[in-house]
């Protein structure tokens, strides 16, 4: 093997009009090997020395607590390693080392499984880019997901938030437009399903759901499972409907408002999404979605609605903020505290003194905090013109001079 150096000076002296032998006793090679590498195209192969490290004598070490500790971190390992042994090298030598080190868990096969006709339903939302309306205004977008597994047949909901109130409201707004209830729905360990998130879990229901999940759940006929914790795939099949729903109709949207982007959502789902041969069970999702829709729980008379309260203080000018918007009381003191029964759509405002309704308002319009004014601004000359000449009395000056000498 020859040295890159050789290499360069090999093809040098070629560009010159060496010949083979020529360039060979000039560097002293054999005239085959200075032919190899010019018209072969051959390529010396180059080895970096090793140079050792201050942690070889350290790495038995670390190998046997990572046999005994697989998940053990980097930082304690190097905490370790110099407060009990003098390790003097840096953090970042560790780290790579237990990097490459660690034994690796054995890969797990994941079978796909399918669910039959009717009897499951998998829940999720996505954050979207924000709405701009017409006036330049930026609101939050979210999109609320619940796809039938069967089918893969798909109702999302744009909104403004992800409280309890709305939550529950897409429930019944989806459950609306399969035309029924699943017998399952399944859910990731979101607040307003889950009560408890930190901790073992416990076996008492009670201990684990919110309790508005549970009155949902019992109303409507379904019952609730969560995924695996860290296991986003349990529930695929809504998780490649979000990226899906994004990449083909929310990414790089023009929606001016919410009722806009519902509406695009709906005329897109009818022409294309449930029109499509699903790459899965590969028949058309309306067609199969047939099968799914007519296995469903049928809905029951009345709906269960959902609400929520809480408290805010009215300013001085008498308006209270709610969720980064402002409304109006008329009729409550700069001051008082007052009780917001919230709804899907809808706020009002109870005083806290004798309970009664004093305002309601749609949720989510910002509103203006002062009016427009009804005539036309004046000038700020007009306004100095209009005030009446002030009277100047006019003294002689020897006034001040007797005033002066005393």
């Amino acid at each position: 093997m020859i040295s890159e150096e050789d290499l360069m000076d090999i093809r040098a002296l070629s560009r010159q009009g060496y010949t083979y032998a020529e360039i060979g006793r000039l560097l002293g090679r054999d005239w085959r090997t200075v032919k190899r590498y010019l018209e072969d195209g051959a390529q010396p192969v180059y080895s970096r020395k090793r140079m050792p490290s201050k942690l070889d004598a350290l790495k038995p070490v670390i190998d046997q607590w990572l046999a005994a500790q697989p998940g053990l971190l980097a930082t304690r390992v190097h905490q370790d390693l110099v407060r009990d042994y003098g390790f003097e090298g840096s953090y970042n030598t560790v780290r790579r080392y237990v990097e490459r080190s660690r034994p690796k868990p054995p890969a797990r096969s994941e079978a796909r499984f399918e669910t039959r006709p009717g009897f499951q339903a998998q829940v999720d939302w996505s954050h979207e880019q924000p709405i701009r309306t017409s006036s330049g205004l930026e609101l939050p977008l979210y999109c609320f997901h619940m796809v039938l597994g069967h089918s893969r047949d798909s109702f999302c909901r744009l909104t403004g938030s992800q409280d309890l109130v709305t939550f529950w409201a897409c429930h019944r707004a989806a459950f609306t437009h399969f035309g029924g209830v699943p017998h399952e729905l399944l859910y990731d360990r979101t607040k307003t399903v889950v009560r408890q998130h930190v901790g073992r879990d416990v076996t008492i229901e009670e201990r684990i759901f919110h309790p508005e999940a549970l009155a949902s759940a019992h109303h409507y006929g379904f019952s609730m499972r969560l995924c695996q914790a860290y296991r986003a795939k349990t529930k695929g099949k809504v998780e490649h409907d979000v990226s899906w729903v994004r990449e083909r109709l929310f990414r790089g949207h023009s929606f001016t408002s919410y009722e806009d982007a519902n509406i695009a959502w709906l005329s897109w789902n009818e022409e294309i999404a449930r029109q499509r041969v699903h790459g899965t069970h590969g028949e058309i999702v309306a067609v199969r979605a047939e099968r799914d829709h007519a296995a469903l729980l049928p809905l029951p008379p009345t709906s269960y609605v959902v609400v929520d309260r809480t408290t805010r203080v009215v300013a001085r000018d008498g308006f209270f903020s709610f969720e980064g918007r402002r409304y109006h009381v008329p009729d409550a003191k700069p001051g008082e505290r007052v009780e917001l029964v919230l709804g899907a759509t809808e706020l009002e405002v109870h005083s806290l003194l004798d309970g009664r309704r004093i305002a309601r308002h749609e949720r989510g319009r910002p509103a203006r905090v002062l009016p427009d004014p009804v005539e036309d601004s004046v000038s700020l000359a007009q306004v100095l013109s209009a005030f009446p000449d002030p009277e100047v009395h006019h003294r002689p000056l020897s006034r001040y001079e007797e005033a002066i000498d005393g």
